[in-house]
């Protein structure tokens, strides 16, 4: 059996950008998350006293 060098090192450059796209979603959805729970917060806090009505 012959490996075709060139083929195998495609695959592998196919395969290294699919597990960068992938960490680099993860990342944006950790990122939007903790973006999202902080804007959440900080409004609530802000019309948590019903008494300013």
């Amino acid at each position: 059996m012959k490996i075709n060098w060139e083929v195998f090192s495609s695959g592998i450059n196919v395969a290294l950008l699919g597990l960068a796209g992938v960490f680099t979603v993860l990342i944006l959805f950790y990122i939007i998350t903790k973006l999202l729970l902080y804007f959440c917060n900080k409004f609530d806090k802000e019309n948590s006293n019903p008494d300013n009505v």
